[in-house]
């Protein structure tokens, strides 16, 4: 009696080991089909320029470290599209996560509340949202702070030989052109040896930057300086220098004093060049690394902290340009 009753006991304890071994099993095959899943991540910019280019390489490059697919878009300067295409991208294609780098900071908005009712981490980038409320993450530059940088180079070249200056404004619904502008202006306040005597707004336009700097160099002939917020305008304002005579490298007795803010493949050439006396390179390999350890962290369930991250330019002058790594820029080879 008694050897049968351990027999039974043993029989049933088997059973129970075998009945927990099955669901170990069966937990371990749920746990890791959900780990294998594969991430998706639907970027959205609003233009795809040089320093795009950089951007959009620093979250390849980090997307691939992680493991992590992504899906690309470009919105070509208009908010109806690329809210259509987030649209998709969240609707249709069901990405995992949004990268988003804005063309318009307030019409966002809705494409910011669309990820958030589907739960899909919406992380800004280069551009900052209008309304943060929403927003899984967000890092841009400090625009305030590089018009600050920039505005330092001009009051040091000032020391040596007074500077008339050119100043060129991107478009004021951009909060990285206002910053820009802003901070330039107040660092250069009440500095005796520059003037700014000329300031010409360009919306982010090119041709307008063109005609906008031709035009004040008719006007003001003893112009020596000019202040460009972004490589994206380099080529317009190079190209009114050539037609007024008046491109040349530094040392030359032709040379405008240029600065600029973006460090991609035009500031990159025109410093190689020494056209450009100095770029205020934006840290590009940090927003693609920020923004997909943030997506990271958001689908592992976990609040991003912090939400908002300001990184500041890197100010290349030609006294450390060589000695600088292309990587830590938008410049490549």
């Amino acid at each position: 009696m008694k050897a049968s009753l351990i027999i039974r006991s043993m029989a049933a304890l088997t059973a129970s080991c075998l009945a927990l071994a099955a669901c170990g099993s069966s937990a371990k095959q749920s746990g890791s089909a959900t780990s294998g899943k594969t991430v998706t991540i639907g970027v959205s910019f609003d233009l795809l320029n040089a320093i795009r280019q950089a951007e959009k390489a620093a979250i390849e490059k980090a997307a691939k470290t992680a493991g992590y697919d992504v899906v690309f878009t470009v919105a070509d300067k208009d908010p109806q599209k690329q809210s259509s295409q987030i649209q998709d991208l969240i609707q249709t294609r069901k990405v995992s996560a949004v990268i988003v780098i804005a063309q318009d900071g307030q019409q966002i908005a809705s494409s910011v509340s669309l990820a958030k009712a589907r739960n899909v981490p919406f992380i800004a980038i280069d551009r900052a949202i209008a309304d943060q409320q929403d927003v899984t993450f967000q890092i841009t530059g400090d625009p305030s702070a590089d018009g600050r940088l920039s505005a330092a180079e001009f009051s040091s070249a000032a020391k040596t030989e007074p500077l008339k200056v050119l100043e060129l404004v991107g478009a004021l619904t951009d909060q990285n052109a206002i910053g820009r502008r802003d901070g330039f202006n107040a660092a250069l306040k009440g500095d005796p040896n520059v003037t700014i005597v000329s300031q010409v707004p360009t919306n982010w336009d090119p041709a307008q930057a063109l005609d906008g700097t031709s035009n004040a160099l008719q006007k003001n002939p003893d112009i020596n300086a000019i202040f460009v917020p972004s490589d994206f305008l380099l080529p317009s304002v190079q190209s009114a220098l050539t037609s007024a005579n008046r491109l040349a490298p530094i040392g030359d007795p032709k040379h405008v004093f240029l600065v600029t803010i973006d460090g991609d493949q035009n500031g990159c050439e025109a410093m190689r060049a020494k056209t450009l006396d100095a770029d205020i390179a934006t840290p590009v390999d940090e927003f693609g690394r920020q923004a997909v350890s943030a997506i990271t962290t958001a689908l592992g369930g976990k609040a991003v902290n912090p939400r908002t991250v300001q990184t500041r330019g890197l100010t290349l002058n030609q006294a450390g340009f060589a000695a600088t790594s292309p990587q830590v820029w938008g410049c490549v080879a």
